[in-house]
C-alpha cells in the first residue's frame, strides 16, 4: 500500500515512521526546504544547539511525547527544569506561575484571589471539556473569575491571541490550556531539530521517501496513492470547510546580555496597548552556553492572515517592537547588546476554534473521502496546537490505517 504524507512537520514524520515500520511505502513531501514544520529550527556557527524558529516546550504532562522520545532512544536527552513564567501588567513584571504568587498579586483583592484560585484548580481536576465548549471562553470567564479578575489575567490575552476573534473562542479551549498546563518544562538536549532528524533517519532506513522543496499544490497529484495523510493547514485542499486559521509573527533576538534581568522564561504581556502579546527568554530557561554564550529572546503574537506585519521585514518590526520592549525593561541597551535578529512567519499558526466546533469537526470528517486523513493543528481540539498533539495525532492515524488496512 502506497501512502502520501502532505506536510513533514511533527505529525508528517511520525505517522510515517509508524507506517513505514509496517512495511507500508511512505512518501513524504514537504514544500519548505527544511523538515520540522513550526518546530523546524537554525543552528549559528558558535552555537552547540540548534534553535526553533518558534518558541517550543513540553509540559511534563505530554505522554505521547514522552513515549516516542524514548521509543527513539533519545530519553536521556530529555530534561525537565523549572523556569519562571510573569506576567507584565500596569508597567510591572509580577511573578505569577504558584498560588503564592496569586496571592501576592497587588491588582486583585482577596475574594477575587481565592475566586481565581478555586477556578484554576477545578480546571485543573475537570475532564468534561464537553460541556464547555458549548459556551464562549470570554462569557465562561468572565461568569467564572469575575469582570476584574477577567478583566486583568485574560482579557488581554484573548484579545491578544486571537483579536477580532476573541469573543468566538470556545471555553473548552481555556480548558485545554489549563488542563495540560505545568510549572515545570522540558526540552531536548541540542534542540527539537534532534526528533525531527532521528525521525527523518528511521523512515529513510525502513524505505520511505522524503521530499523536500515539493509542495502538493492539489490532491489530484497524489491520485496513485492508496491513501493521503493531509498534516498541512487544510484551506488549500477543503476551502470554506474551517474557520480561517491566524497567523504568527516571531521576532528572534539574539543578544550579548540578559534581557528579563528577574530570569524570566515565559512574559505574557497583559497591556492591549501592545503589539506583541508574548516576551520569551528562550536562555531564561536553557543555558546560554549552549548558544555561545549569546542570549535568546523570542518576540511575537498571533495576526489576521492580512495584517500589515506579513510585508514588512524583520528590521521594521524590531523598531515597531522596541519601544514596548524598552517598556518592559526601559535600562536595556539594545544598541549595545543585540547581535543580530531574525523573523519567523507563519500564516497558519493557530485555528480558530469556535463554540460547538466538535461537531464541526466531526462533519468535515464524515464528508471527506475514506482515503484521505486529515491530521493537523486545526484537529487535535480540544487541545491546542503543539508537539504532544502532533505526535498524538499522528500515532492514532497511523493507528486507524493499520486497523483498516
Amino acid at each position: 500500500m502506497k501512502i502520501a504524507i502532505v506536510g513533514g512537520g511533527i505529525t508528517g514524520l511520525t505517522a510515517g515512521w509508524r507506517l513505514s515500520g509496517k512495511n507500508y511505502q511512505v512518501f513524504i513531501f514537504e514544500k519548505d526546504k527544511k523538515l520540522g514544520g513550526l518546530a523546524s529550527g537554525f543552528k549559528k556557527e558558535n552555537w552547540h544547539w540548534s534553535l526553533e524558529n518558534f518558541f517550543h516546550h513540553l509540559f511534563t504532562s505530554d505522554d505521547a511525547a514522552k513515549n516516542l522520545i524514548s521509543e527513539l532512544n533519545l530519553s536521556s536527552r530529555l530534561f525537565y527544569l523549572r523556569p519562571k513564567t510573569s506576567i507584565f501588567y500596569k508597567g510591572k513584571i509580577s511573578q505569577f506561575d504558584s498560588p503564592l504568587n496569586l496571592l501576592t498579586f497587588s491588582h486583585l483583592n482577596f475574594l477575587e484571589k481565592i475566586r481565581s484560585g478555586l477556578v484554576t484548580t477545578h480546571l485543573k481536576i475537570s475532564n468534561d471539556w464537553q460541556s464547555l465548549e458549548k459556551i464562549s471562553a470570554w462569557d465562561w470567564l468572565v461568569s467564572a473569575f469575575g469582570q476584574q479578575a477577567f478583566q486583568i489575567l485574560w482579557q488581554p490575552l484573548l484579545e491578544g491571541k486571537f483579536g477580532s476573534y476573541a469573543r468566538e473562542i470556545s471555553a473548552a479551549w481555556f480548558w485545554a490550556r489549563i488542563k495540560k498546563r505545568s510549572t515545570k518544562l522540558g526540552y531536548l538536549k541540542g534542540g527539537l531539530q534532534i526528533l525531527t532528524e532521528t525521525l527523518a533517519k528511521k523512515i529513510k532506513e525502513n524505505g520511505g521517501k522524503i521530499f523536500l522543496n515539493y509542495e502538493v499544490r492539489n490532491l489530484k497529484e497524489l491520485k496513485d496513492f492508496d491513501k493521503i495523510i493531509i498534516t498541512t493547514p487544510a484551506e488549500k485542499f477543503f476551502p470554506q470547510k474551517f474557520p480561517p486559521m491566524l497567523g504568527a509573527i516571531n521576532l528572534v533576538l539574539v543578544l550579548k546580555e540578559q534581557f528579563l534581568t528577574d530570569g524570566t522564561y515565559w512574559l505574557n504581556i497583559n497591556e492591549s496597548s501592545f503589539p506583541f502579546v508574548a516576551v520569551v527568554e528562550h536562555t531564561n530557561f536553557v543555558n546560554p552556553k549552549h548558544y555561545g554564550g549569546q542570549h535568546i529572546l523570542y518576540v511575537g503574537s498571533y495576526y489576521l492572515q492580512n495584517h500589515r506585519y506579513f510585508k514588512m521585514t524583520a528590521k521594521q518590526i524590531f523598531e515597531e517592537f522596541l519601544p514596548y520592549l524598552k517598556k518592559i525593561n526601559p535600562n536595556y541597551n539594545f544598541q549595545f547588546s543585540i547581535f543580530n535578529f531574525q523573523l519567523s512567519v507563519s500564516k497558519y499558526a493557530q485555528p480558530i476554534v469556535p463554540t460547538n466546533y466538535s461537531k464541526l469537526l466531526s462533519k468535515i470528517k464524515k464528508s471527506l473521502p475514506r482515503n484521505i486523513y486529515l491530521a493537523n493543528m486545526q484537529t487535535v481540539y480540544p487541545w491546542d496546537r503543539g508537539v504532544n498533539y502532533a505526535i498524538e495525532q499522528a500515532e492514532k492515524i497511523a493507528k486507524e490505517i493499520v486497523e483498516n488496512s
